[in-house]
Order: structure tokens, then sequence, then C-alpha cells
């Protein structure tokens, strides 16, 4: 069973010992446990009691979290989850642990790297990909499609998105000289 990394712990929510989890979206609703973890910290499991979306973050109550200051208390650590139990996205959708280290390339071909990071905005979120040409952010939508045949991410960028452009450009522009 693997486990794979669902959010981050905020803040905590309400009185109740509920904690915000950003970086994520409907799999913790469906985790009947979780693994908090941080560098240097024993790592810890628990059953999730209940969760649900409240803005760009959901919330989660575990057992064994009693009151706020205890919730607080967990603010920084990574949340995990086992994807066995996140199921199916549905059609269109995909669950950040599935496009983790996919290969990314651009519509002509050019291989732009893998995904490294998924960097939430709160508008349209961010794939980062590292490649040979360094440090790349691709905005989700509408310039991203997940090919699951293929196991990869194709990115349609418009001009100017990718490095690859600005290459393209410097080459015109020294034939003009």
């Amino acid at each position: 069973m693997a486990w794979v990394r669902l959010g981050t712990v905020v803040r905590a929510v309400g009185l109740d010992g509920k904690i915000g989890v950003a970086g994520t979206e409907g799999a913790l609703a469906r985790m009947t446990r979780v693994a908090l973890r941080k560098a240097g910290r024993a790592e810890t499991e628990r059953k999730v009691l209940s969760a649900g979306p409240q803005g760009r973050i959901w919330w989660l109550r575990l057992d064994g979290v009693e009151g706020r200051t205890a919730a607080e208390a967990l603010k920084g650590l990574e949340v995990w989850g086992r994807r066995e139990e996140m199921g199916d996205p549905g059609e269109g959708r995909h669950f950040w642990a599935d496009l983790e280290g996919l290969p990314v390339v651009s519509t002509t071909g050019v291989e732009l790297g893998r995904v490294a990071e998924l960097f939430v905005t709160g508008g349209v979120d961010v794939l980062v990909v590292r490649g040979p040409g360094g440090e790349r952010l691709v905005p989700l939508a509408p310039w991203v499609t997940v090919d699951r045949e293929q196991g990869r991410v194709v990115v349609d960028a418009p001009p100017g998105l990718l490095d690859e452009d600005d290459e393209e450009a410097r080459r015109t522009e020294g034939n003009r000289t």
C-alpha cells in the first residue's frame, strides 16, 4: 500500500480540534486513516473521524486531537493517505499524487522535465516542472492535459510561457541583425 502526500496542516479550524489542510481536494473525504509527518519528528497515524471542505482548504477531525490547542500543535505537518483509499477522481480530474513525477512535454514534443510539485495559488493552481531547462511554473488551466494512456502531462502553452519560445525568439532576432 503506497502512501501519498495529500496536503499540509495550515491551521486549527474552530475550537473542537479540527485541523485545516491546504493543498488537497476531495481525497481527504475518502480517507479512513492518515499519517502526519514532519522531518525530525516521529510519524503518527490517526483515524479520520470526519472531513469536509471549507473554502480553499479541507477540515479534518482526527481521533485523539481534542481542542484548538491540540489542533494548533499540528500546524506544519504533512498529511499522508493511502492511494488505494482515494479511488478514481472522475473523468477529467486528477489527484496530485497521480501527477507527481510524470514526464512533461510540449505539444511539439519538447521534453520539459517532470512534475515536481503543485503550487496552490487560490486561483489557477500551478505545476512546478523541473528538467534540463531548469524550473518552470506552468498554470494547470487551460494549457495542461493529462494523457493517462501515455503516462505524461502535455502542455499547450501560449507564446512566451515556456523557455523554448524565448530560445526561438533569440534565434529569430539573431537572424535580423
